[in-house]
């Protein structure tokens, strides 16, 4: 067997083994470019296959033109793949029109011997091109340098080889040297696959980063909203106690009060009765507003259940919290929207004392939002 073909089958041999390790790598990272990169590595083993073959059989356009499209082709999916690294959305369908012209240049080097050497000057072209497209595409800069360097010495190569084509119609007459070109054509696509591997495995460190930081975040969503109330966005009764919590031992480190209002939407149940429920809602989600509008950023408002909120007011006394349930007790005004609705709250208050179960603190601020309500039906009639 010549040297020259001996040498091609080496390198079809280490090509195969690289679209193998493409196809495998592929099964673990779905990356787009790598799906283009299998297409162009299947190509070119076709393409050295016919090469290969060839000078068994005779010459034969037929043979020549599959040879010389398989061999442009694996060049056109590599430009492609790395176009799709730097931007996962190229690559559409209408670019493979481009295999149009890839099947005419085809057609025309297959034409004669010595157009065939302008195969390897195309892809020496299309090496050198990757090169400087490695060069200044985002990843492991390591990776990135295997990669410029190989495809600009697998370019240098294909040069040299194109240039004795044109020379030499025949591989088994090519200078002893170029014979073996294929030998290193295997060992700069060992290379290439070092490259490949360590840009890949960086931009799937890096996804895998990106996916982990939107768990976190859908996460801290779901947390947050198992904490709200759906209708309102107020913090539910269950989030309660652990503000609760907090804010009794700041308020026993700091020396200071910790106060709490209930309200409770009067005629609530007529509301409903009489306009529905959707209306019953817009007046729940009104008054959430209107609550939490009216109090400072450091006090919490709850929806504690039904029509009735809870105000948790931090470092406030008796006093204070009294005159805030007096403010917030006036008739609400009027809800955007819906008409003949003008409703009022009931607002209770109590301060903690020291050493008192909460529970307590709780019932007499019920109390006095029940002795409220009661007032108001009254004067009411």
């Amino acid at each position: 067997m010549p040297i020259y073909q001996f040498s091609l089958l080496i390198q079809a041999a280490g090509t195969a083994l690289l679209l193998a390790l493409f196809v495998l790598v592929y099964r673990r990272i779905r990356l787009a470019a790598l799906l283009e990169w299998i297409s162009s590595w299947a190509f070119l083993l076709a393409g050295l296959a016919f090469l290969w073959v060839i000078p068994a059989v005779g010459p034969d356009r037929r043979l020549l033109f599959v040879q010389h499209a398989a061999l442009l082709a694996h060049a056109l999916f590599l430009l492609r793949g790395i176009r799709r690294l730097r931007d996962p959305r190229g690559g559409r369908l209408r670019e493979l029109l481009l295999l149009a012209p890839v099947f005419g240049v085809a057609w025309l080097t297959s034409s004669e011997p010595r157009s065939a050497a302008f195969v390897p000057l195309i892809l020496a072209a299309v090496y050198v091109s990757a090169a400087v497209s490695f060069a200044v595409t985002p990843g492991s800069t390591v990776g990135r340098l295997i990669l410029s360097i190989s495809f600009l010495l697998w370019g240098v190569e294909q040069a040299v080889v194109g240039a004795a084509s044109l020379r030499f119609e025949d591989g088994a007459r090519m200078p002893f040297t170029v014979q073996y070109a294929g030998f290193a054509a295997m060992l700069l696509e060992m290379m290439v696959a070092v490259g490949v591997i360590l840009i890949l495995f960086e931009a799937s460190q890096t996804r895998l980063a990106s996916e982990m930081e939107q768990l976190k975040h859908f996460d801290l969503l779901l947390k947050e909203k198992s904490l709200r109330d759906p209708l309102t966005g107020l913090y539910n009764r269950s989030h309660f106690n652990d503000v609760l919590r907090r804010e009794l031992v700041g308020a026993r480190l700091a020396g200071v009060e910790v106060s709490v209002l209930l309200a409770d939407v009067d005629r609530f149940k007529q509301i409903n009765d009489r306009l529905g429920h959707a209306v019953g809602d817009d007046v729940l989600k009104f008054v959430a507003n209107y609550l939490t509008s009216c109090v400072r950023e450091t006090d919490y408002v709850f929806r504690w259940g039904g029509d009735e909120f809870l105000v948790l007011l931090p470092r406030t006394d008796e006093s204070a919290a009294e005159q805030k349930a007096e403010e917030l007790g006036r008739r609400l005004p009027h809800i955007p929207g819906v008409e003949r609705v003008s409703p009022s709250l009931s607002v209770g208050w109590a301060t903690h004392r020291a050493g008192e179960e909460f529970s307590a603190t709780l019932a007499e601020a019920d109390a006095r939002m029940y002795d409220r309500k009661q007032r108001g039906r009254q004067a009411g009639g």
